[in-house]
């Protein structure tokens, strides 16, 4: 067991070595410059080559990249360079509003999903089947964001909610009037998604000789339902889940967007508007950081509850 997690993390290093790299050096291709950016297009040559030497990106850019690197060593993601301000005090203040809104969203997608799932395979080719199919075939062919403008035009317009910005942790009334629509848009399309891998896996489940077994034997319905299907059937769901939270964490870009949410999402526009190397450099670090360590836990866990799976 050491040894696996030993190996897990071992993974986890080079794929944030390897991200950040590439990050560094991608980043520095893209044309303009944040010079450009903060001076205007109409700016004359010199005043752009000043605030070039002023920021520091005259220099060689290995000797950039080293000093990223000692940087980012020290959990320091380096200073924006358009506002000066420390690019990880700024994002450790949005992240804990997109982890919240990718939270509430995936709690959401996985209770209704999950629900609507076993519906649809117990009650298999009969009217709550094919009008759960029907509901999750219409939520998958909408995007997020499209979910969002119809709940503002449709929902939060007439009943007057709340439909930009965030309200502190501790204000939990309003807190959670400024959450619903977000979460609710983003959680309508993980829902869909999950009750469709739901239904496949009861279905499966449900035809297995154990569970004709059990029913021969006399079990009561709720019984078997609990005991010999939903229990063998939660296992895959587990990594499901997370990459759900992945895929939710990346939708909260648009859907803070849309809503006007100073989340990490937004941070990350504006820095590429602003053409904020290191703003954007650190945002995307710090999502893949998210990324990779819910992945780790995924499979930690996975391979707790199981121990039989192997790593390759």
């Amino acid at each position: 067991m050491a040894r696996y997690f030993l190996k897990l993390f071992g993974r986890l290093l080079l794929t944030l070595a390897v991200v950040s790299t590439a990050v560094f050096f991608l980043i520095r291709l893209t044309p303009g410059g944040p010079a450009v950016a903060m001076l205007g297009q109409d700016a004359s040559p010199d005043a752009v080559a000043r605030l070039n030497e002023k920021l520091g990106l005259t220099d060689p850019v290995f000797l950039q990249y080293w000093k990223f690197l000692t940087q980012l060593a020290q959990g320091d993601l380096g200073e924006s360079l358009t506002n000066g301000l420390s690019v990880s005090g700024t994002i450790l203040s949005v992240l804990p509003h997109t982890l919240e809104l990718a939270i509430a969203a995936l709690i959401i997608g996985k209770l209704v999903g999950i629900t609507l799932g076993i519906v649809e395979a117990v009650w298999k080719d009969r009217s709550p089947d094919v009008i759960g199919r029907i509901m999750s075939l219409v939520g998958l062919s909408f995007p997020s964001f499209f979910v969002a403008v119809l709940l503002v035009l449709f929902i939060a317009l007439p009943l007057g909610l709340p439909t930009n910005g965030v309200a502190p942790f501790v204000e939990l009334g309003s807190n959670l009037q400024r959450l619903l629509l977000p979460a609710l848009a983003m959680g309508i399309v993980s829902a869909a998604y999950t009750s469709r891998v739901t239904r496949s896996l009861m279905v499966e489940i449900i035809g297995e000789n154990h569970v004709r077994t059990a029913r021969a034997k006399g079990v009561r319905e709720g019984r078997v339902l609990v005991r010999h299907v939903l229990q063998p059937g939660s296992l895959p769901l587990v990594p499901i889940a997370g990459i759900s939270f992945i895929t939710l964490v990346g939708d909260a870009v648009l859907i803070e967007t849309v809503f006007a949410r100073p989340g990490l999402g937004s941070l990350m526009v504006n820095a590429m508007q602003a053409r904020d190397y290191t703003t954007v450099q650190g945002c995307i670090i710090v999502v893949t950081t998210v990324i990779v360590l819910v992945n780790a836990a995924v499979d930690a866990f996975y391979h707790v509850l199981d121990p039989r799976t192997k790593t390759a």
